[in-house]
């Protein structure tokens, strides 16, 4: 149930530090937490409405407080989690901070963004089944659940007698909103659900979100509220409402259209302006009519003045990486590589035939599972090919030694807290280049430097593990740059970081590639760091290079897309709406600004 004025969840006055220890009564509330900084509380005083009925969706910098908000819902946050609380929280009609976790189960559901760690059920059937038995729904309603929900989010002819560890990870994650939605909650609370999940995987988990949300007929309706932390500024744009965290408040809410054209709040709170909002309002149009999807966009443009003309230099990357190559580095001849498991070898590099230049940016694409991240591991001997060849500057990949591969291709994990491990970033950072033999001056040198060029500089003592992930993404980076390498391979370098973050990171990896000529290799789901940052896009299909051109050739053209499951970026589809054949597609809001006519050239159909 809702409160009387059709408040789905009241917070007021909300403070929360994961120190158990803390003085909440003494701390300095009015400055605004800095996310990067892990002391202090988190929440500040977060005063928010949730009104029920609505899809609001909850943004901010990471660090900043958004899965913390997200626990107080369901009362993680106080009854489960340690830590220092105090406020008011009322959910659907309950006082959340004197309700146990296993009470507010009845009524709110929540898929957390480390999905498979909700998994635990035998079978698929017992894992649909585990939330309806716990909420003592009599046996005979639980069967018509399970048919309910996992027809809800495409599973209906899944063998429910398979191990929930046998499936996909886009099958897994559909599963646990089918656990969830066989609670029937009245609050769904969603915590990054698509984070890791490749455009289709991304697609299908909101096409189930708009499903959930539209949910009508017999029985179960579906949540009435919903409330989702996402970093993915499309994913966003399916809510009606919109909350902006910054500083561990409320920063800015409202009505989607309103929160989301206004630039000035989302870049303060370190959010992405939506694409076509930063082209649009650089063009000229008035706040009021500033377009959030490539549809709407599409129709302004026509009902206006403005024409498109491509880009100049269509070969050209936008950040104007990759634009200088050199000599062949690598060249990959019929590679394969199988994975042994308790089923028999399960192939997931077959036949690969690639190569790569002194100075390129190619980016890895393609679905979970297509084979980007055990290909990649073959460029510097993380993996060896069961057949076929790798060779590096003309040398079979596997007759270099470990360290000597290791000094020229560097690689940097999806996690850094892989690869992460000393009790100092300096420790850390000069770890690389001691084990090649650098000691005294050179090493300092080495260390300054990779430390400067991340903007570390200055926290050398302090411990990495204390750090924001975008600044231990930094120090990973910091880390392989120590040993001057001449090739960096990325697996999903923007996972998990805000837009500020993302911004920052590959406008430091473009910048060494054009300044320094380093060659960067990316396994990566966005193809919005593809568009700016990659002139090549190689797209792996079942183990297999589907394509290898020109990234801006691909997105030209629809039905490649289409048929490798990929998605523009929302400039891209909007020039894809509004070209002529012969011209070329924009791949970023500024491309987009300047074929439209450039800044300010809009001023309401009269030029």
């Amino acid at each position: 149930m809702t409160s009387s004025d059709g408040i789905a969840a009241r917070l007021r006055d909300v403070v929360f530090s994961y120190d158990r220890g803390a003085d909440l009564d003494t701390a300095d509330l009015s400055a605004d937490a800095d996310p990067d900084d892990r002391e202090g509380p988190v929440l500040r005083g977060l005063d928010l409405d949730v009104p029920a009925g609505s899809f609001t969706v909850v943004m901010g910098a990471s660090g900043g407080g958004k899965s913390t908000m997200l626990r107080t819902l369901n009362a993680i946050i106080p009854d489960f989690i340690d830590g220092s609380f105090r406020g008011e929280v009322n959910v659907l009609g309950r006082d959340a901070t004197q309700t146990r976790v296993s009470e507010m189960a009845h009524d709110a559901g929540m898929v957390l963004q480390d999905y498979e760690s909700q998994l635990f059920g035998t079978s698929v059937e017992a894992e649909v089944a585990f939330g309806p038995e716990n909420l003592a729904v009599p046996p005979e309603d639980i069967g018509p659940r399970i048919d309910e929900s996992l027809s809800l989010v495409g599973l209906p002819d899944l063998d429910r007698r398979r191990e929930p560890s046998g499936l996909s990870g886009g099958q897994k994650q559909r599963l646990v909103f089918a656990g969830v939605a066989a609670t029937r909650p009245d609050l769904l609370v969603l915590d990054e659900p698509t984070s890791d999940l490749d455009p289709k995987g991304t697609r299908d988990i909101v096409d189930v979100v708009t499903r959930l949300s539209e949910q009508e007929g017999q029985g179960w309706s579906g949540p009435e509220t919903i409330v989702m932390v996402t970093h993915k500024i499309e994913e966003a744009l399916l809510a009606d409402r919109a909350v902006l965290l910054k500083g561990g408040k409320a920063f800015r809410s409202g009505p989607l259209q309103e929160v989301f054209t206004d630039v000035e709040a989302l870049r303060e709170a370190r959010v992405a302006v939506p694409p076509l909002v930063e082209a649009f309002d650089a063009l000229g149009w008035p706040d009021e009519d500033l377009p959030l999807v490539p549809k709407t966009a599409a129709e302004q443009v026509r009902a206006s003045d403005l024409t498109y003309t491509g880009p100049k230099n269509p070969e050209q990357a936008p950040a104007g990486t990759g634009a200088e190559t050199g000599e062949m580095l690598f060249e990959l001849n019929d590679v394969e590589y199988a994975y042994e498991t308790d089923r028999g070898p399960v192939t997931a590099v077959d036949g690969v035939d690639m190569a790569v230049r002194e100075g390129e940016v190619v980016a890895l694409v393609g679905h979970n599972g297509s084979g980007k991240t055990t290909l990649a591991k073959h460029f510097n001997g993380l993996h060896a090919a069961d057949a076929g060849d790798v060779t590096y500057k003309g040398r079979s990949v596997p007759d270099y030694r470990m360290s000597e591969i290791g000094r020229e291709v560097g690689y940097v994990f999806q996690n850094p807290d892989h690869q992460i491990f000393a009790d100092t970033v300096r420790e850390e950072v000069a770890f690389g280049p001691e084990n090649f033999g650098l000691e005294g001056e050179e090493l300092d040198r080495r260390v300054d430097h990779a430390l400067e060029t991340v903007e570390l500089d200055g926290l050398d003592d302090e411990d990495p593990f204390s750090f924001s992930k975008g600044q231990r993404q930094r120090v990973a980076l910091a880390g392989i740059l120590a040993t001057d390498p001449e090739v960096i391979v990325f697996d999903e370098p923007t996972t998990g970081l805000d837009a500020a973050q993302q911004r920052q990171f590959m406008d430091l990896v473009g910048k060494l590639n054009r300044e320094e000529g380093l060659t960067v290799v990316m396994v990566t789901h966005d193809m919005a760091t593809v568009a700016r940052y990659a002139p090549r896009t190689v797209v792996m299909q079942d183990g297999r290079v589907a394509y290898d051109r020109a990234t801006r050739d691909l997105f030209a053209d629809e039905s490649l897309l289409a048929q490798y499951d990929l998605v523009a970026p929302h400039p891209t589809e909007l020039a894809n709406h509004v070209r002529d054949d012969d011209d070329a597609p924009a791949l970023t809001a500024e491309e987009l600004v300047t074929a439209l006519g450039g800044e300010g050239v809009y001023s309401g159909g009269e030029q």
